[in-house]
C-alpha cells in the first residue's frame, strides 16, 4: 500500500474547520503543505496484524524479495500480498503459494473453516479503502485457530435458525435468532419508536452524512448504517455521500439497500455520475412522499474539477399536513458554500411559491454555526440546536471525537423543537465519520 493514498476528505475538512487548533490536539500532518517523501519503508501494526507500506509502488520482484526475506530472516510465519481480484500471493517457509487455488497449503487440508478464512484473508488483502484487521464491536484476537474452534451452544429446542448455507453458527446466525425470536426478520431494522401519549403529535428528523458506509475501522457496512438509524427510530432520514453502482464499494445501491433494512420508500439524487456509478444523496421515510424538485447547485465558474453538490426536495404528508423537506450537502470552500446558500434562499428552493410552511432544511453543511452560511440561512429559518432552550448544541464531526458543528437541521419558526439527539454510542462513532443529527419536532396545528 502506498503510504500517501492514506489520506481523505477528512482533512480537506480540518482545514477548512479551523485546522489549527485541531492540529494541536491530533496532530494529523506537517505544517507545510507538502508531505515529506521518504524512501524507507513503514510498518505498522493493526491488531494482531502488521502492515507495511511503501513510499512508492512495488513491482512483483521487489514484493517477492522483500516477502522472502521476512519470511527467512525474520521468521514472519505468513506473508500476504494481493494479486489480482481475488487473488492473493503468500509466502511461507515452505514456499510461495497462491490463493485461493492453493489454500491447503497455506491453513491445512483439515482446517474446519478452509473455505471461509481463505475468503476473509482476501477480502483483508482486498480492501478498497485501506487494510484493517477486525472491526472495534467485534473486538480483535488472533484469529480462528483450532482451540477456537471447538466452542458449543446451548440452544432452546424450539430455536428457529434461517436456513444458512453453512453447518455452523455465525454470530449473524444468533443475531437473526434473536430477531426471529422477537418478531423481526434478519433484514427488518426498523420499529416504531415507542413514545408516550403526549408525544404522538412528534415528528423524528435525522440527517446523516454516512461517508459512502465506510466506517472509522475502514468497513464497508450499509447493514451497519441501518442499524444505527434504527436504534433511534427517525421518521424523516436525509442521508448524504452514498454510492450507487462504484465499484469502489462493490457495486452496490446503498439507497437502496438502507431503505430495503428500513422498509421506508427513497429518493436518491446523484450529485456526481461516473463510469463505474453514481454518488449523491438521499431522502428516506415510512410517510407518504411526493418528489418536487432535485437539482444541483451552483459551484464556482473558475474551478470546475470540485465536487459537484445538489440538493433534494420532497413533500411529506403527516397527519394530513404536507411538510416541505429541502436537504443538500455544500461544498467545501466559503465562497462555494456562499454561492450554494444563495440558491437555496433563491425562487427555485426556498422563495419558491410552492415552499410554504411547515418547511425543514438539512444536511451537511460543511460550515460551523457562525459562518456566513449559517448566519444567512438563519435569517430565513431557525437552527434546531439554538431554538430549543437550555439545550447545549453538540458537534457531529468527526465520528470519535466530534469537534465541529456542521450537520443542521433549521425549520421555520412556526415548527417547535421538543428534543436534540447527537448519539455517541460506540456503534455511532464507528459506522462513519460523522454522528447523524436528529430533532424531535412538533408541527404546527397537530398538538
Amino acid at each position: 500500500v502506498r503510504a500517501e493514498d492514506l489520506r481523505g476528505i477528512q482533512f480537506q475538512r480540518v482545514r477548512h474547520l479551523g485546522g489549527n487548533k485541531f492540529q494541536k490536539l491530533f496532530p494529523l500532518r506537517p505544517e507545510s503543505e507538502e508531505e515529506p517523501k521518504s524512501s524507507q519503508l513503514v510498518v505498522t501494526a493493526i491488531g494482531p496484524l502488521g502492515m507495511i507500506y511503501s513510499p512508492c509502488e512495488l513491482v512483483q520482484e521487489e514484493r517477492q524479495r522483500l516477502a522472502k526475506e521476512l519470511v527467512n530472516s525474520a521468521n514472519i510465519p505468513l506473508v500476504l500480498a494481493a494479486d489480482g481480484p481475488g487473488r492473493l500471493r503468500a509466502w511461507t517457509q515452505e514456499g510461495e503459494f497462491v490463493l485461493p487455488e492453493q489454500k491447503e497449503k497455506i491453513l491445512g487440508a483439515d482446517h474446519p473453516f478452509l473455505d471461509e478464512v481463505t475468503h476473509d484473508l482476501i477480502e483483508l488483502c482486498h480492501h478498497p479503502d485501506k487494510p484493517y484487521s477486525f472491526p472495534v464491536e467485534n473486538g480483535a484476537h488472533a484469529g480462528p485457530g483450532p482451540e477456537e474452534t471447538r466452542a458449543f451452544a446451548l440452544l432452546p429446542g424450539d430455536t428457529f435458525l434461517p436456513e444458512r448455507d453453512h453447518d455452523y453458527l455465525r454470530p449473524l446466525d444468533f443475531r437473526n435468532a434473536a430477531l426471529h425470536a422477537i418478531g423481526r426478520s434478519g433484514t427488518k431494522f426498523y420499529a416504531e419508536p415507542e413514545r408516550k401519549t403526549a408525544e404522538r403529535q412528534t415528528l423524528r428528523i435525522m440527517t446523516y452524512n454516512t461517508h459512502s458506509c465506510i466506517g472509522m475501522d475502514g468497513k464497508l457496512s450499509p447493514k451497519r448504517i441501518a442499524r444505527v438509524i434504527a436504534r433511534h427510530a427517525p421518521d424523516i432520514i436525509a442521508l448524504q455521500e452514498l454510492d450507487v453502482g462504484r465499484s469502489r464499494t462493490g457495486g452496490m445501491d446503498q439507497a437502496h439497500l438502507i431503505a430495503k433494512y428500513l422498509q421506508m420508500e427513497f429518493h436518491f439524487h446523484p450529485t456526481i455520475r461516473m463510469e463505474d456509478g453514481l454518488y449523491g444523496n438521499a431522502v428516506l421515510t415510512h410517510l407518504p412522499m411526493r418528489p418536487v424538485k432535485a437539482n444541483r447547485l451552483p459551484g464556482l465558474p473558475n474551478k470546475t474539477h470540485i465536487e459537484p453538490r445538489g440538493a433534494i426536495w420532497v413533500a411529506i404528508e403527516v397527519n394530513g399536513t404536507e411538510i416541505q423537506f429541502i436537504t443538500t450537502h455544500l461544498g467545501l470552500r466559503p465562497n462555494e458554500r456562499q454561492a450554494q446558500a444563495r440558491a437555496l434562499l433563491g425562487a427555485d428552493w426556498l422563495s419558491h411559491p410552492d415552499c410554504r410552511e411547515p418547511v425543514i432544511l438539512c444536511g451537511d453543511f460543511n460550515a460551523l454555526p457562525s459562518s456566513p452560511v449559517c448566519l444567512k440561512l438563519g435569517n430565513r429559518l431557525h437552527d434546531v440546536q439554538i431554538k430549543l432552550d437550555s439545550h447545549i448544541p453538540k458537534s457531529t464531526f468527526f465520528g470519535r471525537y466530534p469537534f465541529a458543528r456542521i450537520d443542521h437541521v433549521f425549520v421555520d419558526p412556526g415548527i417547535k423543537v421538543v428534543n436534540i439527539e447527537v448519539p455517541g454510542t460506540e456503534l455511532a462513532n464507528v459506522a462513519s465519520d460523522h454522528l447523524p443529527l436528529i430533532a424531535e419536532l412538533r408541527i404546527p396545528g397537530k398538538e
